[in-house]
């Protein structure tokens, strides 16, 4: 075969290759692009459900099986910032380290606020999650407190709890709109909340409490011999 037949037989060979339908290539692409947008789909929800990961990280904590410990928790504001750090045993507080917040969710001896134990932030953030809050002039005039939550990889604590006023949000609401429209929303007071944050900074294990007492009662060892009682010297 001459260089120009073999140049000509490859040219023509494309042709002889056998084409699909019309029809079928666009149905084809169509399956393709309809599983591309269910995994999508699914990956997001998956990444953006709050609950399952709430869930995930409550079976984390109750298979540490950590009843006992030591925790320190940051509560920060715009104009605020404290902190506390105390002994948990059980689901109260068995010994205060450190207490410097006075206002909001903090440890306080006033009544009716809540320890911030990581069984009680566990409550805080699902009853945010059921009951979704807006900011204190509603959510009309403030917008909704969007809460996101991040935990820890191995016990499951909450890590952070981030609280943001989104005001970019209230056009989502219907009574938004009728407010605009009644000229009542120019009447909204002025926003005055600024977010706050709830950061677990650390997290560790306590002793048992009968380990713990046998440990501060022991006498030091003062060095070889030391505690031994003085033997009496035979008369």
């Amino acid at each position: 075969m001459t260089i120009s037949n073999s140049a000509r037989s490859t040219a023509i060979r494309p042709h002889l290759a056998p084409k699909l339908p019309p029809l079928f290539a666009y149905r084809r692409w169509l399956m393709a692009g309809v599983l591309c947008s269910f995994f999508a789909a699914a990956f997001f929800f998956r990444q953006s459900d709050p609950l399952t990961d709430l869930t995930t990280a409550k079976a984390r904590w109750a298979a540490a099986d950590m009843t006992d410990y030591r925790i320190v928790v940051t509560f920060e504001r715009p104009y605020s910032t404290c902190q506390q750090d105390f002994d948990v045993r059980g689901n109260n507080i068995d010994y205060r380290h450190k207490d410097s917040c006075s206002v909001g969710g903090a440890i306080t001896q006033k009544p009716g606020l809540v320890y911030p134990t990581v069984d009680n932030l566990f409550v805080r953030i699902e009853d945010a999650l059921n009951t979704p809050q807006c900011g204190p002039n509603g959510c009309v005039c403030d917008g909704p407190i969007e809460m996101t939550t991040t935990y820890d990889a191995t016990y499951g604590y909450p890590l952070e709890i981030v609280y943001t006023l989104r005001t970019d949000l209230r056009t989502r609401d219907l009574q938004y709109w009728l407010a605009l429209l009644d000229g009542s929303l120019a009447n909204c007071p002025v926003i005055t909340y600024g977010g706050q944050t709830i950061r677990v900074t650390s997290l560790e294990p306590l002793k048992p409490l009968v380990q713990q007492l046998a440990e501060a009662t022991k006498e030091p060892l003062l060095g070889d011999g030391a505690n031994e009682k003085p033997k009496t010297r035979p008369r």
